[in-house]
């Protein structure tokens, strides 16, 4: 089995080197044009713009199939002396971003010209808006384009929207080479940590982010006052240096796309391999692929069964508390017939399920398969 699995890594879900060379290199060299394009339009990004970062599965080495999407974070700063604050909102995993002593901080020396469009983004309480914050963000990303698109040169890249993220669609000769998500968001120190939250267990990575997103089932009132809390940076250390994790989450990711189980999102793997670093010792990840994958996927299917992925962040969130009982059950069915096939015919495997699944479903089973 662990040759098979191995082999499945290796041939079906690692990146061809070609791919990744030939994407970061477009990717490079679109996107300081686009930014620098940004900062001439707008002294008031130019004056926030703090750093880009890096952030998905691709990046985070959890990435399947072909690197063809990237999501970027365009870290912004709030000026410290507006005195920004961080406030509960009510929704776990949520906050809501008041700013304190805006008016009072322009009028002093300090102040600079560029941050007078700032408090056009604010509400009548000096509450940042995430939805004037995404069209401020729309406009100049949309401007930007134009200039690039009118100096004629490979690629072409158009451009669209999708919940917070700004999506630029590459391609060259009419054919897509990939998308770039473009997610503004603000940028805090360990000063801002949230109430109510873990601690950070990082101290090397101070710094988190708020995403313009709300959160489910949110009053229509209330909808453009919260902003989703953000520790990217922090995560990616915590699943580093384990030397099994990796591969078992792609495993998992492979299993998940073959049946269709669209509603199991990339974040909701990601998050129970978090809680599972607490819960192993670092000599757990390094033994091998065969007893990480059996006893992950064992716990991966308890804790779905339960019909409860808590916010590894603050763990009165749910993830998964609007997805039906009918698809839990149905799903953690299937893991648990796969488990007892795994334990019970591991050499004959393949030929085992394909007795007992639908067409569609042999398609994962074969990744199984020790012939």
């Amino acid at each position: 089995m662990e040759n098979k699995l191995h082999n499945i890594i290796r041939n079906h879900i690692s990146i061809p080197e070609d791919e990744i060379s030939r994407n970061n290199q477009i990717l490079a060299s679109v996107l300081p044009k686009i930014i620098d394009s940004m900062k001439k339009k707008d002294p008031l990004f130019k004056a926030m713009y703090r750093r880009t970062f890096y952030g998905g599965s691709y990046y985070d080495g959890l990435k399947v199939g072909k690197p063809e999407e990237f999501d970027l974070d365009l870290l912004l700063d709030v000026p410290k002396y507006a005195e920004p604050e961080l406030l509960s909102s009510g929704y776990p995993g949520f906050v809501k971003v008041r700013v304190n002593k805006y008016h009072a901080w322009m009028k002093q020396p300090e102040a600079t010209p560029s941050y007078e469009k700032f408090a056009k983004l604010f509400d009548s309480q000096c509450n940042l808006n995430t939805e004037k914050t995404l069209a401020w963000m729309e406009g100049l990303v949309q401007k930007s384009l134009n200039d690039f698109q009118n100096e004629r040169v490979a690629p072409q890249i158009t451009f669209s929207k999708s919940g917070p993220a700004l999506t630029l669609h590459v391609s060259e000769s009419n054919k897509k080479i990939m998308d770039i998500d473009l997610v503004p968001c603000f940028v805090f120190g360990s000063d801002k940590w949230p109430k109510g939250f873990r601690s950070n267990p990082v101290p090397s990575k101070p710094e988190f982010f708020i995403v313009p997103k709300r959160p489910n089932n949110c009053k229509k009132q209330e909808q453009s006052h919260h902003w989703r809390l953000s520790f990217q940076e922090q995560e990616r250390e915590l699943i580093s240096d384990k030397m099994m994790l990796k591969p078992t989450v792609k495993l998992l990711k492979i299993m998940r796309d073959m049946y269709e189980d669209r509603w199991m999102a990339s974040y909701y793997i990601k998050t129970v391999f978090l809680h599972l670093c607490d819960q192993k010792n670092e000599q757990f990840w390094k033994s091998s692929l065969t007893h990480v994958f059996k006893t992950t996927l064992r716990d991966y299917k308890d804790v779905v069964k339960n019909g409860k992925i808590p916010y590894y962040w603050n763990e009165n969130n749910n993830l998964i508390a609007n997805i039906s009982n009918n698809c839990i059950e149905n799903f953690t069915n299937r893991l648990e017939r796969l488990l007892q096939e795994l334990e019970k015919n591991p050499e004959n495997v393949e030929s085992c399920l394909r007795k007992k699944c639908a067409t569609k479903l042999q398609q994962v089973y074969f990744f199984f398969s020790f012939q």
